[in-house]
């Protein structure tokens, strides 16, 4: 166990129902928000702690919805990341790179209410189509976080981005790495492996929108 909570699956749903991020830790670690509950400050936490490069983790059925293509018509056939072309908000928001505008659209892209052309298309917020089956069906970070929003209450749309190391900007954080910066920003931390554990034992497998 990689966290020094005694609960770190319930720490973990804790601060993500209250829209607060938490941090999850695999080969690399990434900050996890809940897409739904993003607000302009805990996004602007994550892009100053992170790559910058800010994905917004749904359904792969709701991304068809929303009519955002993958960038590459192989991604969503293979068992890497199925990223989407990059989108905006059409309405309320100025450039789109900004922390209060990217979680504006972050916001719209949780909405069960959004539709297609609520939707700029290129944009500044990288959607990413989850595995039917979520973590059971693929074992990685945008599936087990929208995993953990479902289970928080939340719509099946997470936030995720790579964590720095705080010691080394060149690089991602290592697993020790992020349980430091867990811990030194009162975060809770939950290790990959674990969330699929818990996942297994609830016999929850993740929904559409």
């Amino acid at each position: 166990m990689t966290s020094l909570a005694a609960h770190p699956v319930d720490a973990a749903l804790s601060a993500l129902a209250t829209g607060r991020p938490m941090v999850l830790s695999a080969a690399d670690a990434a900050l996890i928000l809940p897409a739904a509950k993003v607000s302009t400050t805990a996004l602007a936490f994550v892009v100053r702690h992170s790559s910058g490069l800010v994905s917004v983790a749904l359904p792969g059925d709701r991304c068809d919805a929303l009519e955002l293509p993958p960038m590459c018509p192989s991604f969503r056939a293979g068992d890497g990341p199925a990223w989407c072309v990059a989108v905006d908000a059409a309405t309320g928001v100025t450039t789109g790179i900004s922390a209060a505008d990217r979680a504006e659209t972050i916001r719209r892209l949780a909405d069960p209410a959004t539709v297609p052309q609520d939707l700029h298309r290129p944009g500044h917020v990288l959607p990413c189509a989850t595995h039917p089956q979520g973590i059971l069906g693929r074992l990685a970070i945008p599936e087990a976080a929208v995993d953990l929003c479902l289970r928080a209450g939340h719509s099946a749309a997470a936030v995720f981005a790579g964590l720095v190391s705080p010691s080394d900007p060149r690089r991602m954080a290592t697993p020790r790495e992020s349980v430091a910066f867990a811990a030194e920003h009162g975060l809770p931390v939950l290790d990959l492996s674990d969330a699929v554990r818990n996942c297994q034992a609830n016999q929850r497998i993740p929904r559409s929108g």
